[in-house]
């Protein structure tokens, strides 16, 4: 498989954050991985998700590695990236699907309402209990045109999910993938498959 057509390192809080670019159109797709995980993700499924919706839709990916940063919101430096390499290659306006698992996920549903050119987010077993609060402050406020949190029904979020109806935005729903983990362990095609189900 191909790697990705550009690899940017920048320095966030005394760590390194990766981001693996894959060309294209001014629709950005940004994935961010779950907690310390890589910009390529387990047997590379987040490169290979960049290289199919890329070749499917021509849209431009960038996948984010997630390194341990004490909490603070790495999402700010991230759209900064996207901003400027949207003004690089002249996209007068772009819009970004975001897709995170797990702590990926959960950095979208606190912050993402911040970021208006943020469209569409597909949040993959974000968990639920840990920053409940926070979780539900940051989906109330969100105005994009969706926000699917998918869970597996053997991650531990699962018997919690309906909680996500208490929070009173109907731009966001939520779906359960039967025998999935939090990992997607076994299940990596279906994992791979989920932009195509629920954001693209």
């Amino acid at each position: 498989m191909e790697d990705f057509d550009e690899i940017i390192e920048l320095p966030f809080n005394g760590e390194t954050i990766q981001y693996g670019i894959v060309n294209g159109s001014n629709t950005i797709v940004f994935i961010k991985a779950g907690a310390n995980g890589s910009m390529y993700g387990y047997e590379n499924k987040y490169l290979q998700i960049a290289r199919n919706i890329n070749k499917s839709h021509g849209y431009t990916v960038i996948c984010s590695s997630n390194p341990d940063y004490n909490r603070e919101n790495p999402l700010n430096q991230a759209i900064e990236l996207i901003a400027n390499y949207a003004e690089t290659n002249n996209f007068n306006d772009y819009e970004i699907l975001y897709m995170g698992h797990s702590d990926g996920a959960a950095l979208a549903a606190r912050y993402g309402h911040i970021y208006p050119k943020i469209k569409k987010m597909l949040l993959i077993n974000s968990p639920i209990f840990f920053n409940w609060h926070k979780l539900k402050d940051g989906m109330k406020q969100f105005k994009g045109e969706q926000a699917i949190f998918i869970y597996g029904d053997l991650d531990p979020s699962y018997k919690y999910a309906e909680m996500l109806s208490l929070i009173g935005n109907e731009r966001i729903k939520y779906e359960i993938i039967q025998g999935a983990d939090h990992h997607f362990k076994g299940k990596l095609d279906e994992f791979i498959n989920l932009p195509y189900q629920f954001l693209l």
